[in-house]
């Protein structure tokens, strides 16, 4: 009688086979959408770092300049010259203006990440593609 009323019995008994693919299948949307964001949102920073770096050496440059043109054209020749060092950064996908209101020269860096494949995934908010930094720095000579 004890096996009848076990075998009866085992439907109900407590079985863990599978419990584990079902508690994956449960969390993997989850833990995926964190691996996500964690590589979108740094590939973010690091552009957004890679733009304010440019800006600043492209500002630094324009100190050489005794003219408005002689410093823009300092300017786009050091973002030119650093853009082939940053690989993070896609060619054509940057510029760089430069605007002056003495004795102050403001270098001003766009950078369009909206080819970049993370940025697309819709999953999570991200934030927007087109980062933008700029630098200030005093003209040379003038107080």
């Amino acid at each position: 009688m004890k096996l009848d009323q076990r075998r009866i019995l085992r439907p109900f008994l407590p079985d863990s086979r599978g419990a584990a693919i079902v508690e994956f299948a449960l969390l993997a949307p989850v833990l995926i959408a964190i691996l996500l964001g964690i590589l979108g949102y740094g590939q973010y920073f690091l552009l957004a770092h890679s733009a304010q770096q440019l800006a600043n050496d492209s500002a630094r440059a324009t100190i050489a300049g005794m003219n408005a043109a002689e410093r823009a054209t300092l300017a786009n020749a050091t973002m030119a010259r650093e853009l082939a060092r940053l690989p993070e950064i896609r060619p054509g996908t940057a510029s760089l203006s430069v605007d002056e209101a003495p004795p102050m020269v403001t270098v001003r860096v766009r950078v369009d990440a909206s080819g970049i494949a993370l940025f697309g995934v819709k999953l999570l908010p991200m934030p927007d593609p087109l980062i933008e930094r700029s630098a200030v720095i005093q003209q040379g000579g003038v107080l």
